[in-house]
């Protein structure tokens, strides 16, 4: 066996792996990246690269800057107080160190603004805001990484896909690409250690604290011998095994958009030395579809007019603009009396026409997933319920319902679009449209996932802990390896990103203050 020593060894090369190894090298630390696949990335890719750190300073010229205690106000509307002393602790961590998070990412030259049009989930809640806690990564051309950094990067091909219409230049990564293909090259051009298809294989323990880890590297088992290991890996979305032990049923592991690779091992392994566990029920729901055996979310197909969510019934049940997260625990809760697992996204032409749905571009929809049974194409809503299987009745109820609505601009049901809940007070509800255009269309929306939310119970600084509370020295992990604060509801788009952030710059500047 070979053997190698580093400072800290981080498992893992999303985004939060790469932060974490980038801030780590700057403060001086030998810094080893384990990565299980051949390219950096994880789930992080396959994402829009929007990250909720609340408190920062980008979007603050002209507006008054956000507060700790507004923060602070909102996540206690959207969660509850929090149940114990160690939940209250994280949640205060996280929101004392989104702002640092993001100062960091400036100093480091990612070139990161505020997304000042996405607003909270819940903007009728105290202390939400209609814009500027969401922080993206601008663009970044892959010439400029060199040939060998451009390679690492992972390609991400359902987000390439589904934005394929927008003239974006070819070179250009945008998104959580460019997230990552940032980090990426600050983590190496300053020296990290990036070993690629090389899988750890156990934590060496010396007494109650990890002192390294083994690593598979190329066929060759390598002990590393560390101070700290920062475990930043996913869940265990994509392992049906686990889905089916924990998350609601039914689920399967095509439904989530996390990376293939996420298995659960490492909560595995770390459970095994004696780790805690919690919330392993809860995910970050995502209303998505099924095209070619991928999940795509469906949440721009959701928000556009001319379109409703039913159950199998052919009844309507929730506002589609409801936050993702909420429609799929939704989903679940109503299907507790009538199936709605799957729903189906029912839309008109015009919609078909104007809006993308999953991979597919406006207007634009494969005549092989018709063909398929991936989407359904009717001339009438009396063939469509009847090619669907839902009952007609209740699907030409709804719509006739729902049209009536769509025609006084007001849903007396669920109050989709309402000005409240957009922040936005218009004469036109822009979310509300007739469903009377044919050829009519239908798919299958499915409650999947962006990735679990439970995991390994961490403290304020990150750290791993036992079941009694004990630290276990020299542990730390990440959301999604460790469980979220936000098990209960999600804040806003990008929160899972942005805490796993958070965490990863937490672990690295512990004990150094």
């Amino acid at each position: 066996m070979e053997h190698v020593t580093a400072d800290l060894v981080v498992v893992g090369a999303g985004a939060a792996g790469l932060l974490a190894a980038a801030a780590a090298r700057r403060l001086g630390d030998e810094v080893i990246i384990v990565e299980s696949s051949r390219r950096a990335g994880g789930t992080a890719t396959e994402g829009n690269g929007l990250a909720w750190l609340p408190g920062n300073r980008l979007a603050a010229k002209g507006s008054a800057p956000d507060s700790t205690e507004e923060v602070e106000q909102y996540l206690a509307s959207v969660l509850g107080e929090p149940g114990d002393e160690q939940l209250a602790a994280r949640r205060a961590a996280f929101v004392r160190t989104a702002p640092k998070v993001s100062r960091w990412l400036v100093s480091s030259h990612v070139p990161l603004h505020a997304a000042k049009t996405i607003g909270d989930d819940h903007l009728d809640l105290p202390g939400a805001k209609t814009g500027g806690r969401v922080v993206q990564s601008g663009p970044i051309d892959r010439r400029v990484l060199g040939e060998t950094e451009a390679a690492l990067v992972r390609t991400s091909g359902v987000v390439r896909e589904a934005l394929s219409w927008l003239p974006l230049p070819r070179n250009t990564a945008t998104g959580g690409e460019s997230l990552v293909a940032h980090l990426l090259h600050r983590a190496v051009a300053n020296g990290v250690s990036l070993w690629l298809e090389s899988t750890i294989t156990s934590l060496i323990t010396d007494s109650d604290r990890v002192t390294g880890v083994t690593v598979d590297r190329d066929g060759v088992p390598t002990q590393i011998t560390a101070g700290r290991v920062l475990l930043a890996s996913g869940g265990f979305a994509a392992d049906q095994a686990l889905r089916e032990e924990y998350l609601p049923l039914p689920t399967d592991a095509t439904w989530t958009t996390a990376a293939a690779g996420n298995h659960g091992e490492l909560l595995k392994l770390a459970t095994g030395i004696g780790a805690a566990t919690t919330n392993l029920s809860a995910a970050w729901w995502m209303p998505v579809m099924i095209s070619e055996g991928r999940a795509s979310s469906v949440r721009t197909a959701l928000d556009g007019p001319h379109s409703m969510l039913v159950d199998a019934a052919g009844d309507r049940y929730i506002d589609e603009t409801r936050s993702d997260d909420d429609l799929g625990q939704l989903m679940y809760d109503h299907s507790r009396g009538v199936r709605a697992v799957p729903s189906f996204l029912i839309m008109d032409n015009r919609h078909r026409a104007s809006t993308p749905l999953g991979p597919w571009a406006p207007g634009s929809t494969p005549r092989r997933a018709i063909e398929d049974g991936e989407i359904t194409r009717a001339n009438t809503l009396n063939d469509l319920a009847q090619a669907t299987g839902l009952d007609r009745a209740g699907l030409l109820g709804s719509v006739v319902r729902f049209n009536n609505f769509a025609a006084k601009g007001t849903d007396s049901d669920f109050h989709r679009g309402r000005p409240e809940a957009t922040g936005k007070a218009k004469r036109r509800n822009p979310s509300l449209g007739k469903i009377d255009k044919p050829p009519f269309w239908a798919v299958k929306v499915y409650p999947g996932d962006a990735g679990t939310k439970g995991g390994l119970v961490t403290d304020a600084s990150a750290r791993v802990l036992r079941a009694d509370g004990s630290t276990i020295g020299g542990l730390y992990a990440c959301p999604g390896t460790a469980a979220s604060i936000f098990a209960t509801g999600s804040p806003s788009v990008g929160a899972s990103l942005g805490e796993s952030l958070v965490a990863a710059f937490l672990a690295v500047t512990d004990q150094r203050s």
